[in-house]
């Protein structure tokens, strides 16, 4: 049978080799739903970065965001990001080389530039939105779209992954979280920052822009994998002085520190033991609010407090007259209570 069937397929490709293939494409359909036009119509505002290769275990693709007419891109500033050999891919499929501009180290963040005169049509940018417009808020829906595994090349789209707002952290004392400068809330999403998303924009489903995509991170506190992104408001001040040309006048506040009363254990040689309380002093906050000598402090509002260090931390971002949510142990007990702090006794 096997013996029969080959002159016969033999015949058929001969036939087919004669003819002239024929190639269709697949019509791509309007968008159909709101959360799909809301996409198509962000889409040309992102664009697809390639930096340097050959680097191990670092991902030579990410994604930014284009904030200007005049070709200013933002993204996250990469080992990848290098003078000479970065280039920016637009929607449209067009290949440009990008400039460098000066990084910002606290959001470790960086923008760059093309030449806006080489693109066909202009430029479609985005602006982080001002006061509460770019505010965000736990279990609100949210599109966060990125290239993704670099699944996207030259015009194809990118990848766009659903999700909700699950909670905000704070990088400096609450999650510890690896590869990161920036020491303010975080928006945590379970739409996942997958490698390529990391320059992306987290977006509300009617299209407001309120975070740019950060790597994917692990959580030293919960051994677990967080995917974050930099709240588009504390964005402003780097793009107005580097894209508008405009520097925010400094503010200055007199903020009295603030003090509770409490003394803690800290034994000679150890360089940060957990915060035992040694003492409280008479008439003081942690007075009022029934601390004892041998408690053991845990927690201050949303922060872990795990070393005596990690205390004094948390209190250095706090000032007299404010009330914060104190968390404790006594023995096998768990006990909390407001504690309004004070000013320190002169």
């Amino acid at each position: 049978m096997r013996a029969c069937l080959l002159p016969l397929l033999a015949t058929v490709l001969a036939a087919q080799a004669d003819e002239p293939a024929e190639h269709v494409a697949a019509a791509e359909r309007e968008p159909r739903t709101r959360i799909e036009r809301t996409v198509h119509e962000l889409l040309p505002s992102l664009v697809k970065v390639h930096g340097a290769s050959g680097l191990a275990t670092i991902g030579a693709y990410a994604t930014g965001i284009v904030v200007s007419e005049q070709g200013h891109v933002l993204t996250l500033d990469q080992i990848m990001i290098q003078k000479g050999k970065t280039r920016v891919v637009l929607h449209d499929g067009s290949v440009h080389d990008a400039q460098l501009l000066p990084e910002e180290p606290r959001l470790g963040v960086r923008l760059l530039r093309i030449d806006p005169q080489q693109v066909q049509g202009g430029l479609r940018p985005l602006w982080p939105p001002a006061g509460d417009e770019g505010a965000f808020r736990t279990g609100q829906f949210v599109v966060s779209i990125g290239n993704a595994f670099r699944l996207a090349e030259f015009a194809e789209k990118m990848s766009a992954t659903f999700g909700t707002v699950v909670g905000r952290a704070n990088t400096a004392l609450r999650h510890r979280l690896a590869d990161v400068q920036y020491d303010g809330d975080l928006i945590l999403t379970d739409a996942c920052n997958n490698p390529g998303h990391q320059g992306g924009g987290l977006f509300t489903l009617d299209g407001r822009w309120i975070g740019l995509n950060l790597r994917l991170l692990d959580s030293k506190e919960t051994n677990t994998m967080l995917s974050a992104a930099i709240p588009t408001r504390d964005l402003l001040p780097y793009l107005e002085q580097h894209v508008l040309g405009r520097t925010r006048p400094e503010t200055v506040v007199e903020r009295v520190p603030a003090w509770t009363g409490i003394v803690l254990f800290e034994q000679a040689g150890r360089e940060s033991p957990p915060a035992y309380v040694e003492r409280v002093v008479p008439g003081s906050p942690a007075a009022e609010l029934g601390l004892r000598p041998d408690d053991l402090i845990v927690r201050i509002d949303d922060w872990s407090v795990r070393t005596c260090r990690e205390f004094r931390d948390v209190l250095a971002r706090c000032a007299a007259g404010q009330v914060v949510k104190l968390v404790w142990k006594r023995g096998t007990r768990v006990l909390d209570g407001e504690l309004r702090l004070g000013e320190p006794p002169k």
